[in-house]
């Protein structure tokens, strides 16, 4: 058994692993030696990130498509067409992500590679110890973990799961807008839960269809399946179309208490670190901001830790609440969602979903709400945690 030392190992090369890496090779900590243990080989477009963002981001060169405006169609099959202000709406292929990153790590030869699992990481005080499925030991200053599953399903705390299934298809005759994406479109059976549907059109004759829902259970893979090609012959009214590419993903929704930090030298990243919106499912642009955040820290202190104040916690809070309501089902999913871009700029509503907005936009907001059903929502959540 051999033990190789490292400045920093990452565990797990998926999209926190290597955007992690990224940041690292291109900060002051360029120079540092860097292990990413991932178990299999990044080659497959297993994956699309769509995300909003006000700014030009870090991956904007390898997107595939962006939109100045977004759809949303309510239960009643209303649409509004959204105000989305300085934001745009963005599409990145994981495909196209692997490539770009692995090609920009690969120039570092500080930066290796092992096609592994992490089985345990420990931590002795001085330094963090990893031991892998093929019996190798390696230790580094700092481990930081996106292999780390998170423990659901704890009564006080509220567990959704959203899944989806999607389909890029390619249609015979051109039905598509490719200025105008469907960001969410309700108009398609609830069955008392929340269950939409995502179109982004690459151009007239090419989009994802996505059927997603927020829901305490899966479904057996012909429900998504039949919901897809009823959506897309009925809805759309498409006959003659070719199936692409597939995905299918499973995003946690739970506002169980993660800890980024469990040790001095561990640090969990990705959805292992609570870097998904609870309320939402958004991951992408929460993990860039915090991996940007973690290697600005590692660059002033020597340590990654960043200490969140109380009042910043606050947006924890406002996912729980929004939570309880889908759980509880104390409004319709889509009147939530409806209600809220109806009264509000959709600018203004990714501002707040981001943890960008101060108290007088949040309580505007809320005030947008039907405030009975958010306030016994409010009192269950309190009641819970305490």
């Amino acid at each position: 058994m051999e033990t190789n030392n490292w400045d920093f190992i990452i565990c797990g090369g998926g999209m926190a692993g290597l955007s992690l890496a990224y940041y690292l090779q291109n900060s002051q900590l360029g120079h540092s030696s860097i292990l990413v243990i991932e178990p299999q080989e990044k080659n497959k477009n297993d994956r699309t990130w769509a995300f909003w963002e006000s700014k030009k981001g870090t991956f904007e060169n390898i997107l595939y498509k962006k939109w100045n405006a977004v759809n949303f169609r309510d239960a009643s099959n209303k649409i509004q067409k959204l105000d989305i202000g300085d934001y745009q709406y963005k599409l990145l292929r994981g495909i196209d992500f692997y490539n770009f990153v692995l090609t920009e790590l690969r120039k570092s030869p500080n930066i290796q590679f092992t096609k592994d699992s992490a089985i345990s990481i420990d931590d002795n005080n001085e330094y963090a110890t990893v031991k892998t499925a093929t019996g190798e030991t390696y230790k580094a200053d700092f481990v930081f973990d996106s292999t780390y599953k998170l423990k659901l399903n704890i009564p006080k705390n509220h567990n959704l799961l959203q899944h989806f299934k999607g389909l890029i298809i390619r249609s015979e005759k051109p039905v598509f807008d490719p200025a105008l994406p469907e960001m969410m479109d309700f108009g398609v059976e609830q069955y008392n839960e929340c269950r939409f549907m995502y179109v982004l059109p690459f151009d007239e004759h090419n989009a994802i269809v996505e059927y997603t829902l927020f829901t305490e259970r899966l479904l057996e893979e012909k429900e998504y399946d039949d919901e897809l090609k009823k959506y897309i012959s009925e809805k759309l009214q498409i006959v003659d179309y070719e199936v692409i590419e597939d995905e299918f993903g499973i995003i946690p929704m739970s506002d169980e208490a993660t800890n980024e930090f469990p040790s001095k030298h561990v640090v969990r990243i990705g959805t292992a670190g609570g870097y998904t919106n609870p309320a939402t499912g958004y991951t992408f642009q929460n993990t860039q901001k915090r991996l940007k955040a973690l290697v600005e820290q590692l660059e002033k202190t020597g340590s990654p830790v960043i200490k969140t104040s109380w009042f910043q916690k606050r947006f924890f809070f406002y996912a729980s609440v929004l939570l309880n309501v889908l759980e509880q089902k104390r409004l319709p999913a889509a009147e939530v969602f409806a209600r809220l871009y109806e009264r509000n700029p959709a600018s203004q509503i990714f501002k707040f979903l981001d943890g960008e907005t101060n108290l007088w936009e949040e309580i505007k907001i809320m005030n947008s709400t039907k405030k009975l059903k958010f306030i016994a929502a409010v009192f269950d959540v309190i009641r819970r945690k305490v």
